[in-house]
């Protein structure tokens, strides 16, 4: 399943949750947990819902534990109400290299490295270091200014009051393109194509290691595993880590080879 497809399932879901004023029970030891009309278990459950989503769901704020079962969040349900998305979305406008601009709409609810970011292991460490964190920032970001997504993005694009683009506001926009695809160029070659096609994916797409995990036919936790690795490796490339240069070239050194 891709991210689009589980944003879908998502929206269905808590649509559902919401109609019928259902709550979801825990099990223990089930790998799918059912959801009952009003929380009334003795009734026939309305659906089963797989653990792992409704754990990622609470972990993500879309819902929240109760003393009667897993219920839709607060700011879920007010968004609801008012016939709007479950998802938290923004406008921005993203534009082709031949100017043409287009309205987009993107999910910032919060990325999965954001989300791994706040988690830790059973030993209470961070699963990411501060270096890993800042290292996937940055990989992500050269990701869309390169345009990853088949685009470029723009959030500082500009309109004058008579409402004609601003030719700086492109030629700012193409620059930074450039600059990004090379820059992605240079971390992908020092990852390699299988760690960077999941740096693309995690980074880039903002998709969940256990999709991933489920499409690749890998065992559970591996996915953080191989992350791992690849987020060391990048900033080692970055130079995330506190005292420690970085191969990726500064501003001074492009300077002084110009």
């Amino acid at each position: 399943m891709n991210s689009e497809q589980h944003k879908i399932r998502t929206e269905q879901l808590v649509r559902s949750l919401y109609k019928a004023k259902a709550l979801i029970t825990r099990q223990t030891d089930a790998a799918d947990w059912p959801a009952y009309r009003g929380g009334d278990r003795r009734t026939r459950p309305l659906f089963w819902v797989n653990r792992a989503d409704v754990e990622q769901l609470i972990e993500d704020g879309v819902l929240r534990i109760t003393d009667k079962g897993v219920d839709l969040g607060v700011e879920t349900r007010r968004r609801l109400a008012f016939g709007h998305s479950a998802r938290e979305v923004i406008e921005k406008s993203e534009f082709i290299p031949s100017g043409v601009e287009r309205p987009v709409r993107r999910n910032v609810r919060g990325s999965v490295i954001l989300r791994l970011s706040r988690r830790r292991d059973r030993s209470g460490d961070p699963l990411l270091t501060d270096a890993q964190f800042t290292a996937a920032q940055q990989y992500a970001a050269d990701y869309h200014r390169a345009g990853g997504n088949g685009r470029i993005g723009s959030s500082s694009f500009s309109v004058k009051v008579d409402h004609e683009r601003r030719q700086g506001s492109v030629e700012d926009a193409l620059i930074s393109h450039m600059d990004g695809h090379d820059r992605l160029a240079r971390a992908r070659a020092t990852l390699g194509p299988k760690l960077s096609k999941l740096l693309d994916s995690v980074c880039g797409a903002n998709e969940r290691l256990e999709a991933i995990e489920r499409a690749e036919v890998w065992s559970a936790g591996t996915g953080l595993s191989i992350l791992r690795i690849a987020l060391d490796m990048l900033a080692a490339h970055y130079g995330t880590v506190a005292g420690v240069r970085g191969g990726e070239p500064d501003q001074e050194d492009c300077r002084r080879r110009a």
